[in-house]
């Protein structure tokens, strides 16, 4: 039982790799990398062998700008579809959606670059009191907020109270008379 294993079930031994065709493999690999080519001679210019410092500092640029860095653990920046950016837009005006809950202000122009979200697993201790059924749980949060009546009744409410605001004003304007700007 040293180092030595020998298998006694013949027909069951997976085929092995030869040689030939490992040095295949790595043939390959080789020619991959190569710079000459069938089509070489139809070349303007050779591709360098090494990159410029300039060039290496481009690309780990790059490379580095993809993700939020070690920091953030490598967090990437997701794609931002439609769906995502009315998710963003949802959370930004979130002062204006609850009349009694307050937010900081928020001063940050258009949508960050790097985010994550995330959904809520729950507890299987609150499966009775503090669980939202399957029924009404929703894949964004613009889906929540119009699934959500409170919501809409104050949203519907805002809406008439400011177009009723709009209208007095410019039933106002209607009956001024127009002046004429004189120098």
């Amino acid at each position: 039982m040293g180092g030595l294993y020998i298998n006694f079930n013949a027909d069951k031994q997976q085929s092995k790799k030869t040689l030939t065709q490992i040095k295949e493999k790595k043939k390959n690999e080789l020619l991959q990398k190569a710079i000459i080519t069938p089509d070489f001679e139809q070349k303007h210019c050779v591709a360098p062998y090494r990159e410029s410092k300039h060039q290496l500092q481009k690309k780990r640029k790059k490379e580095r700008q993809k993700t939020a860095g070690d920091g953030w653990f490598g967090m990437k920046a997701p794609e931002l579809t439609e769906e995502l950016k009315n998710d963003l837009k949802a959370l930004k005006m979130r002062a204006s959606m609850d009349p009694k809950r307050f937010y900081k202000k928020n001063d940050r122009d258009g949508f960050p670059k790097y985010f994550q979200i995330g959904t809520i697993v729950d507890n299987p201790a609150d499966f009775y009191h503090s669980r939202i059924p399957k029924k009404q749980r929703k894949r964004t949060i613009v889906e929540e907020l119009l699934a959500d009546s409170e919501f809409r009744r104050y949203n519907r409410r805002k809406y008439s109270e400011i177009m009723a605001e709009k209208a007095a004003s410019a039933a106002g304007k209607r009956f001024r008379k127009k002046k004429k700007f004189r120098n």
